[in-house]
């Protein structure tokens, strides 16, 4: 019997060996009132749990499109950043505060924030800072992923799997960019590929 798949479902991609992938004992809180107004939290999202509160935060990241300003930033559709969130490229540089979230390009979503020297660079990875300020740092840091998509309710109170080590994550095909600095925080218990 031949299987045939008519198309493919961009939300359900193998990430992944699962057979391979160590998962936290218990499962998490994810803390969606800091998230903008998605429906889900896809697989593979970056997390920060704490073991003590048993709360998973997404450490919310966005790739930079073309064609931004130094007051408008051209970002990746989908990300979970909201209004009054902090963002910036690289730690030790500008970090400003979002103002505005422009979703109604296709191709893009524009974060509306305060001005800085120069438009942030086409291709890196944005990430949510801890303070406005001249230099940024992360606010949170990556020490799992999710382990399967989350949809995200008007109580917040969903309960999640935090993957706490795999081998050969098709990084190409996670739905949220990581950057050089989460990998370093995911330490070597997770391979990208």
């Amino acid at each position: 019997m031949d299987l045939i798949n008519g198309s493919i479902d961009p939300v359900n991609k193998v990430l992944w060996d699962e057979a391979k992938a160590d998962r936290a004992a218990g499962g998490f809180t994810l803390d969606s009132a800091v998230l903008s107004a998605v429906a889900y939290v896809l697989k593979g999202a970056a997390l920060a749990v704490n073991y003590t509160t048993r709360v998973a935060k997404v450490v919310k990241s966005a790739t930079v499109i073309t064609g931004g300003s130094a007051t408008a930033t051209r970002i990746s559709k989908g990300s979970a950043f909201k209004v009054g969130d902090v963002i910036s490229e690289a730690v030790g540089a500008i970090a400003v505060a979002i103002t505005v979230i422009d979703t109604t390009n296709a191709a893009y979503d524009v974060l509306t924030h305060l001005s800085t020297s120069s438009a942030f660079t086409a291709g890196n990875v944005i990430f949510e800072a801890d303070a406005v300020g001249a230099t940024s740092a992360y606010l949170l840091s990556a020490n799992a992923l999710l382990s399967d998509n989350t949809s995200i309710t008007s109580t917040g109170s969903a309960t999640v799997t935090a993957i706490i080590g795999a081998l050969e994550i098709q990084e190409a095909d996670l739905p949220y960019p990581i950057s050089a600095v989460s990998k370093t925080a995911l330490t070597n218990r997770f391979q990208f590929v």
